[in-house]
């Protein structure tokens, strides 16, 4: 009666044990179909990106490329619906974004590259591009100052203050 009793507590303890297994297996094989698809729909907004802008603009299919555009939208965001960390998705659908001339989605995906990856420079100066288009040099300036603070590159931060000492030219060439 005991040996039944201590067979029958470590066949549910092994059990047990499995189950944990097989649940983190599990856990990891979403975490990876997840990600596949991201990576899957990215590449398919990339796609229809580059034939809206490579195929169709050029030739002044206007309508033409605006449709891929709206196709790559769709597919960059079911990419980043499936994994909100890609940050390729998110720097895609800001390139999508700024060739539409949607300035606020881009630069809001810009951000969202920046905190995703706040070593990745030209987040932060493609985000200033975009604010400076919405008319916003003041912020494209302090995105630019917050950038220097994620490099050392001496060569980086002297293309920064570059950057900072044009937008800050164009302001006073406009306010006189």
């Amino acid at each position: 009666m005991l040996q039944q009793s201590f067979l029958a507590k470590l066949l549910t303890a092994i059990a047990a044990v499995l189950a944990l297994v097989f649940l983190s297996f599990a856990g990891a094989f979403c975490q990876d179909m997840r990600e596949g698809e991201a990576r899957s729909h990215n590449q398919q907004g990339m796609e229809y990106f580059k034939r809206g802008f490579y195929d169709h603009a050029p030739r002044n299919q206007v309508a033409d490329a605006e449709r891929n555009y709206r196709l790559a939208v769709k597919e960059l965001k079911t990419a980043i619906s499936k994994d909100f960390s890609y940050t390729e998705a998110h720097r895609n659908l800001a390139r999508v974004y700024f060739v539409q001339k949607n300035f606020d989605g881009a630069a809001e995906e810009y951000k969202r590259v920046a905190e995703l990856a706040p070593g990745d420079l030209d987040a932060y100066v493609n985000r200033a591009l975009a604010l400076i288009e919405l008319g916003r040099p003041g912020e494209a300036i302090q995105v630019l100052e917050n950038a220097k603070g994620h490099t050392r590159d001496p060569k980086a931060l002297e293309t920064l203050d570059s950057y900072m000492g044009k937008i800050r030219a164009c302001q006073e060439v406009e306010v006189r």
